[in-house]
C-alpha cells in the first residue's frame, strides 16, 4: 500500500466542499454498482451459455414453474434478480 499517496487522497478530500463530497461519493457508488453488475452479467452469460437460453426468457419460465427446481436455475434465478435490483439502483 502507498501509505504517501493514500494521505495526500485524504487531504484532497478534507479540501473539498461538502457539494464536491457528495459528488465524489456518488461517482464512487456509481462505479461500484456498474462493477457488481459486470460481474452479476458474466454469471448469467455462463448461465445461458450452459442451458441455450436467455435469462430473461429463463426467469419467465421459472417463475412460472416449467424448469423445475435444480439448484442451478434456483442460483441463476438470484442472480437475474440481483440484477434487475442492481440496475434499478444505478438509475
Amino acid at each position: 500500500m502507498n501509505q504517501k499517496l493514500v494521505q495526500s487522497l485524504v487531504q484532497v478530500i478534507l479540501s473539498l466542499s461538502d457539494e464536491e463530497r457528495e459528488y465524489l461519493e456518488q461517482e464512487i457508488s456509481k462505479h461500484s454498482l456498474t462493477s457488481k453488475i459486470a460481474k452479476i452479467e458474466q454469471k448469467l452469460q455462463d448461465f445461458e451459455q450452459k442451458y441455450q437460453m436467455q435469462s430473461e426468457d429463463f426467469h419467465q419460465r421459472f417463475q412460472t414453474g416449467e424448469l423445475g427446481d435444480s439448484m442451478d436455475f434456483f442460483e441463476w434465478n438470484t442472480y437475474y434478480e440481483m440484477l434487475v435490483n442492481t440496475k434499478v439502483k444505478a438509475s
